[in-house]
């Protein structure tokens, strides 16, 4: 009978102790939602004071707290630099920084302070994207989804045009790539991002299904998905873009496998707030930490249902500059004091500027990773510039434009940078769906788990003391 209680009390203070080691460890995890996430990775980008480049404007655009308008400011006047010094651009130079200027609230058909590239959209028109490679139509797909921009008379392809010859670049397999017969999870991530907006355009929601299809088969155990040679966060970020974007839930029977999609984005965040580019690496990474936050702020949306973090124009971010409205006479209502026949009547005229409104420049933008990370392994070049990858394609300058500073412009009006930032953060609201705890919900949990983990530690000890004690006498 001795021997038999000692055996329990050893079975149960192995238990505590297991419990105990498990449930401290997860209390942590759990304490990270997707919303604190978010927010601790913008603060890691804008402590450094500055947007270092195009990608990083978009992801702190979309996040819980823009960029100030001295930050973008800044990010501008660097783009106005890069423009005057560079001779020659290629395509994807022009679509990288038109993404970036739409995020910080500058007009890429307007950059008065430009020597010459003075309007980056009609450029984009007028370049040899159409055959620059895969990653040129892309890009061009998600720059010019921007806005509604005019076509020039003189373009050189249309976007009706750009969108077929993606879709004939499309592999058999279902996914597309730089090169080769086989899909790539990041290109085929970023194809679909960029073709997801003209879904009802012909031949575009069958190519989107078959490659939706291949990314569920090629996504491993974990929840995660593997570059050309390593499982990494960028490609995990890629394939949430494309997949929020074509409505299906990362959380979701086709993309969870022993894990989802969203749990195993989190395992990359490191204590810093950064993300981590390889499972096994253990510090932060300055392109991981950009795809991250803005899949993340794409997943948001998702939930919210609040479209595309690429559609500026239903969800506006803080403008530089901001246009006055003049108002339209014919609407205005003559003044009831005044008499007919007499100077008062045209008394409205005089005081139209007091009815100026501000409006918020209307864009969508889009996304895909720069490569110019210190861990990109390899590079494959197309005709219009070099693009690096391992494993993400993209260019290797930053440049992003804000709107025009010409004196003659009136100055930005600042209920409207407040709107603005209001829509925002309405777009980013506390975790609400899909066994999301909230930020509040999430300190509770840790606390519990954690609790629960001490508690048991505490019990497997006293156990195993007694069973000793006993084991004494």
């Amino acid at each position: 009978m001795k021997n038999i209680k000692q055996k329990i009390l050893i079975i149960l203070a192995t238990l505590s102790l297991v419990i105990g080691f498990f449930a401290v460890p997860a209390g942590v995890f759990a304490a990270v939602t997707v919303d604190e996430a978010i927010d601790s990775g913008t603060s890691k980008i804008l402590s450094t004071g500055k947007l270092a480049d195009d990608w990083q404007s978009l992801g702190v655009a979309r996040s819980n707290t823009p960029a100030s308008k001295e930050v973008r400011q800044a990010r501008y006047n660097d783009i106005v630099a890069y423009l005057n010094q560079s001779d020659r651009l290629s395509a994807t130079d022009f679509e990288r920084t038109i993404i970036g200027v739409v995020s910080i609230g500058g007009d890429p058909t307007h950059i008065p302070e430009a020597t010459t590239h003075k309007n980056l959209v009609e450029e984009l028109y007028q370049s040899n994207a159409m055959n620059s490679g895969v990653n040129a139509i892309i890009y061009g797909l998600l720059a010019l989804q921007t806005k509604e921009y005019a076509v020039p008379e003189n373009a050189n392809f249309s976007i009706q045009e750009m969108v077929d010859k993606l879709l004939s670049l499309q592999k058999a397999d279902g996914g597309w790539a730089l090169g080769g017969a086989a899909g790539d999870v990041d290109m085929t991530g970023m194809a679909i991002t960029a073709l997801a907006k003209y879904k009802d355009m012909p031949g575009v929601s069958t190519a989107l299904d078959r490659s939706v299809a291949w990314l569920s088969s090629v996504q491993l155990k974990s929840g995660g998905f593997k570059g050309w040679s390593n499982e990494n966060s960028n490609s995990l970020s890629q394939a949430l873009m494309a997949i929020t974007l074509t409505g299906n839930d990362p959380k979701g029977a086709l993309f969870t496998k022993d894990s989802d999609m969203i749990t195993a984005l989190m395992t990359y965040r490191t204590a810093d707030g950064g993300f981590k580019w390889l499972p096994t690496d253990t510090q932060s990474n300055g392109m991981a930490l950009e795809q991250a936050l803005y899949a993340l702020t794409q997943y948001k949306f998702y939930l919210n249902g609040s479209g595309s973090i690429y559609d500026f124009v239903n969800n506006p971010v803080p403008q530089l500059i901001e246009t006055p409205v003049e108002p339209d006479p014919s609407t205005e209502e003559p003044s009831s004091s005044a008499e007919p026949g007499t100077e008062d009547s045209n008394s409205s005229d005089s005081n139209s500027s007091d009815s100026n409104v501000s409006s918020e420049d209307s864009s969508t933008t889009t996304s895909i990773s720069d490569g110019s990370d210190e861990n990109t392994e390899e590079t494959i070049s197309d005709s219009e510039g070099s693009s690096n990858v391992e494993k993400n394609t993209t260019d290797s300058s930053g440049a992003g434009i804000i709107g025009d500073t010409d004196s003659s412009t009136t100055a930005p009006s600042k209920e409207a940078d407040e709107e603005a930032v209001q829509n925002t953060s309405n777009n980013a609201n506390s975790d609400n769906a899909k066994s999301l705890p909230s930020t509040g919900e999430a300190n509770d949990y840790m606390f519990l788990s954690v609790l629960l983990g001490a508690s048991m530690l505490l019990v497997g000890v006293f156990f195993l003391a007694k069973n000793k004690r006993k084991q004494n006498n």
